[in-house]
């Protein structure tokens, strides 16, 4: 079975590839919002999505992950879909709240630097538009700038949950 869906918030994403799998469904591959699920047993995996740090040596973590029981269903970017049978024990990738806020911020930075570009494309096309007074390159300008505030709504989310595992932190 194939569904199409477009996720910003990497734990809504994971919420549901788990009602997926709870339904008895298993992701077995995704690409550009496509997910391909198979029929697997109601409940038997626990899913998660990471995101690797920047320069990460893939190989390494893959055999890490094998090593604790852990199945990398697939790779896109930098975002690993992962699973593990719910019988061989729990599934947490990030045990302590040091490590939780680096990888909220790891995909601030990610999704902040990307944002930044299309807002210069953005800036870029309507100077553009002001010189030619074209009215397509304004409609074609209104797509990064439409991209770029759905980034920044995950940049600031990013935001939120580092400073709740802060405030968790200090309390």
């Amino acid at each position: 079975m194939k569904k199409f869906r477009l996720y910003y918030d990497k734990d809504k994403e994971t919420q549901w590839l788990q009602r997926m799998a709870n339904q008895g469904w298993a992701l077995e591959e995704f690409f550009l919002g496509v997910y391909t699920f198979v029929p697997c047993e109601p409940g038997e995996y626990r899913c998660q999505i990471d995101f690797l740090e920047n320069g990460a040596d893939f190989e390494g973590y893959c055999q890490l992950m094998e090593d604790s029981g852990v199945e990398v269903i697939c790779r896109w970017g930098r975002w690993v879909f992962l699973r593990k049978k719910v019988a061989d024990g729990p599934f947490v990738l990030y045990t302590d709240t040091e490590s939780l806020i680096r990888h909220y911020g790891n995909i601030r930075a990610f999704f902040r630097f990307f944002s930044a570009l299309l807002l210069i494309c953005f800036l870029t096309n309507l100077v553009n538009y002001l010189v030619n007074l074209h009215p397509a390159i304004i409609l074609l300008d209104l797509i990064p700038a439409c991209v770029a505030v759905v980034m920044l709504r995950v940049v600031w989310r990013c935001s939120w949950k580092i400073e709740q595992l802060q405030e968790q932190a200090n309390s």
